[in-house]
């Protein structure tokens, strides 16, 4: 395996961590960017190692990066179809996440002509790659959410606006996604979630599971689009860039309420992320 090491993606200088044995190379990659629509997406520091890094030096590692995700491969497994996969932010391990999975897919790709077929979690969920033109699509099974009353009473102090209806699902540290009485503004697209204010105080006090704010904007089959922001302050990120992984609950809630099962969906952080998805049979493709 011959690969630069690129160190561009944390500091100026070199960071005394590349000069660990274990570490074989490192690299930086973005998904869910839009030039065109002038969003950045998000990225993720890709660090492939050798036997023997420990999940207290994974974690050092990832509180040295300025990235929203570091994502940790072993060289010995990256060449089969089958990998484990970690993924750590500044202060916690992550325990899902679509955007540093595509990542390290789409990285695996571009470098070494080849990515597993599935990556597989600490808590064994399988992210089951796609490769279609030179890029990875990550396939997950969606969540399905149920409607809670008792999200919609927790999170009220919370929110700027009133919530309409709050769905979540059964597993702890999973995910509540929230709709609002008030429609924003439906003529102009840009404005939409943007101007929701969110106390993340009394998000991480009150709420165990992360919370998506979503709002549909175009319910026509063909172009639909759909805009949402992700919030998890008691998870160390109280708004994330770019979220893959909550896509498995969206869809299946978007397809239930509206019929849809292609949406675009524009993610309303400050950097702003395009991710397209196909819902079909409980599953999920995200690209």
């Amino acid at each position: 395996m011959q690969a630069k090491v690129n160190t561009l993606c944390l500091t100026k200088r070199k960071p005394k961590w590349l000069a660990l044995r274990f570490i074989k190379l490192t690299s930086t990659e973005s998904v869910f960017y839009s030039p065109v629509n002038n969003l950045k997406g998000s990225s993720a520091l890709i660090v492939i190692y050798k036997n023997g890094l420990t999940s207290k030096t994974m974690q050092y590692i990832a509180s040295q990066s300025n990235h929203p995700a570091t994502v940790f491969l072993n060289q010995n497994e990256i060449t089969k179809r089958h990998c484990n996969i970690r993924w750590f932010n500044q202060t916690s391990e992550i325990k899902r996440c679509g955007h540093g999975t595509l990542a390290a897919a789409n990285f695996l790709i571009k470098h070494f002509g080849y990515c597993p077929e599935v990556l597989t979690s600490m808590s064994h969920e399988r992210f089951t790659i796609r490769v279609k033109k030179q890029r990875a699509q990550l396939l997950l099974k969606s969540i399905e959410p149920k409607k809670s009353e008792l999200a919609a009473g927790e999170l009220k102090s919370v929110f700027s606006s009133a919530i309409k209806a709050a769905y979540s699902t059964g597993d702890k540290n999973g995910y509540t996604v929230v709709l609002f009485n008030k429609e924003f503004n439906e003529d102009v697209e840009k404005d939409d979630l943007k101007s929701l204010h969110v106390d993340f105080k009394a998000l991480s006090k009150l709420h165990k599971n992360a919370v998506i704010a979503l709002s549909i904007k175009n319910k026509d089959k063909k172009n639909a689009i759909a805009h949402f922001r992700y919030f998890a302050p008691q998870f160390g990120v109280n708004e994330d860039s770019a979220t893959g992984s909550a896509i498995t609950v969206i869809a299946p809630l978007l397809f239930r309420l509206h019929g849809l099962n292609k949406v675009k969906l524009i993610q309303q952080s400050n950097n702003g992320a395009l991710l397209n998805y196909e819902f079909n049979n409980a599953k999920v493709v995200i690209y």
